[in-house]
């Protein structure tokens, strides 16, 4: 289950960094803990975080970056789908949401932008 203690909105990228960085170490800790992973690997698993997720970028760049975190190791698919999660319950969500509201006021232009932009993360993922 995703942890709620972020209250996240769709352009509140400093918290979903932060999100995705407490997931990362608590995962990377906890493989540690267990004695899964030895401390060499435990920094590479930080650095590839580090390297992934960096302070300034968009929601949409952590998003897509921080999917890519499992990519060449498995130990952090957890983190990839709590991303995938969150992302989907609270920024797609609030999307969908902001669309309809835009609709009822008439804004077709901006609604059809937004739903463009989900879409576009929807197919290239």
């Amino acid at each position: 289950m995703v942890d709620n203690k972020f209250d996240l909105n769709i352009k509140d990228q400093d918290g979903f960094r932060k999100f995705i960085e407490y997931e990362a170490a608590t995962l990377i800790i906890s493989l540690l803990e267990k004695g899964s992973v030895d401390e060499d690997k435990a920094g590479k698993l930080s650095q590839i975080t580090l390297d992934l997720i960096i302070p300034g970028m968009t929601v949409e760049e952590l998003y897509l970056s921080g999917v890519k975190l499992d990519d060449h190791d498995p130990e952090l698919a957890p983190v990839v789908y709590k991303i995938m999660k969150i992302y989907e319950e609270k920024f797609e969500k609030k999307a969908i949401d902001q669309v309809s509201t835009m609709v009822k006021n008439k804004q077709y232009g901006q609604a059809q932008d937004l739903v463009k932009k989900v879409l576009q993360f929807k197919i290239s993922n």
